[in-house]
């Protein structure tokens, strides 16, 4: 999607927009878990929407380099 290109349905009629997807009720953050869920270890991050205005199809990026470094160094990575 940050290409320009939809990776369902190949369009490229894709817009993106900063914070621009909410579950309503809370500020435009994500709440990232870096530890346990139940540890409480969360912090919020800013994000970019990416939406294909042909299919609907849509992504979120977190936007905050900090948090990614921390994501790396908590999470397990996918094999």
């Amino acid at each position: 999607m940050r290409n320009g290109k939809c990776p369902k349905c190949n369009s490229t009629s894709i817009y993106s927009n900063s914070n621009g997807v909410d579950y309503g009720g809370r500020s435009y953050q994500i709440e990232v878990w870096i530890g346990p869920k139940d540890s409480r270890l969360a912090r919020q991050s800013n994000f970019i929407s990416y939406i294909c205005a042909n299919c609907g199809y849509f992504e979120n990026y977190l936007d905050e380099k900090d948090i990614l470094d921390e994501i790396q160094k908590k999470w397990s990575k996918v094999k």
